[in-house]
């Protein structure tokens, strides 16, 4: 018996240790979606390079912000990813702690806080997303304006405001697009048209549906198209709208309390070295550093004259409202359902 005990302590005692060294090599970053400015293959290096584990996390960039404020008391993640306007909300709340990492200097003033409580690590912008071959033979949309064409009915997804910040970026910028005012009127006007075409308002991820043509048209980031279109051969079309489109600068921050903070500050280092900033680029977003791309991966990207109508919003004036514009969505569009 006392056989017994002594060897079921020593499993035990081996058990802890062997789980210790397990969080001591795993790295928790909120918003890490595989299919997303190649997370995937971005952890994927860093785990083969370091031996650190950066687990897949489904969260869009408001559900990131809504789980770092219910864990403020006692933090579970070590570092968050967001679109900028999100990002720069999480970090006026105190959910952010400043970090400057390696090649700070060289990122653009206005892509990052000067206190270190935020950076961009690549930025998009918002497209449409078009696989051709579930449109059957209905022309490809070049317009904001061509969505709302009844032929459409059922057909076109954007994501959820209230959890992804690339659903907040398009809901919350197309009254600029449109040439809106303050009220943002002529926005939720047009996203009130657009919703008798919707199919849903994706809560998940919605890549792998758009490549099986589940989803005939998406209104997301023009990286995620350029690369099913690119990497995963799909028959996707990536289209600028007429009207204009948005850039959408895409931050990271240090989570206040993080675990494992001093393993976190080496791989948000990493994140902005050339290796990293390739790794993200291959899934056509693009880079924030001033790295040279191969020639035959930039030749893939659209011209920049393609984004000559870009707009680029205020990431503060947008914070301020996103609040707002969440529950006026809720309201308005979702609510009227």
């Amino acid at each position: 018996m006392k056989t017994n005990r002594i060897i079921c302590l020593a499993i035990a005692l081996l058990t802890i240790t062997v789980c210790l060294a397990f969080a001591e090599q795993t790295i928790i970053q909120y918003d890490c979606i595989p299919n997303y400015a190649n997370w995937g293959g971005v952890t994927k290096a860093y785990q083969k390079k370091t031996g650190i584990q950066i687990p897949p996390d489904m969260k869009g960039s408001s559900a990131t912000m809504a789980a770092l404020e219910a864990e403020k008391k006692s933090p579970k993640a070590d570092c968050a990813y967001y679109s900028g306007a999100i990002g720069f909300q999480a970090a006026s709340k105190g959910l952010h702690e400043p970090y400057k990492p390696k090649g700070w200097e060289k990122i653009p003033a206005g892509l990052k806080d000067p206190n270190g409580t935020w950076w961009t690590v690549h930025s998009a912008h918002v497209a449409i997303l078009v696989n051709t071959s579930a449109l059957k033979g209905k022309p490809v949309p070049r317009s904001f304006n061509d969505l709302l064409k009844p032929i459409y009915k059922g057909m076109i997804v954007y994501d959820d405001p209230r959890i992804h910040g690339t659903g907040f970026t398009f809901v919350s910028g197309i009254n600029a697009v449109l040439g809106g005012g303050k009220d943002l009127k002529a926005g939720f006007d047009y996203l009130k048209k657009l919703d008798a075409n919707i199919l849903k308002y994706a809560k998940e991820n919605s890549y792998n549906e758009l490549l099986r043509g589940e989803i005939p048209i998406w209104i997301n980031a023009d990286g995620n198209g350029l690369k099913a279109k690119n990497v995963d051969k799909a028959p996707i079309e990536i289209v600028i709208p007429a009207e204009g489109t948005l850039t959408m600068p895409l931050v990271m921050g240090l989570v206040k309390g993080a675990p494992h903070k001093e393993e976190t500050k080496k791989y948000l280092d990493w994140l902005l070295t050339d290796e990293a900033q390739h790794l993200m680029a291959e899934s056509y977003f693009q880079p924030v550093m001033p790295v040279k791309l191969d020639a035959s991966l930039q030749a893939k990207f659209p011209p920049k004259s393609a984004y000559t109508k870009a707009k680029v919003l205020p990431l503060d004036q947008l914070a301020a409202q996103a609040d707002g514009i969440k529950k006026r969505w809720e309201k308005e569009i979702e609510g009227g359902r």
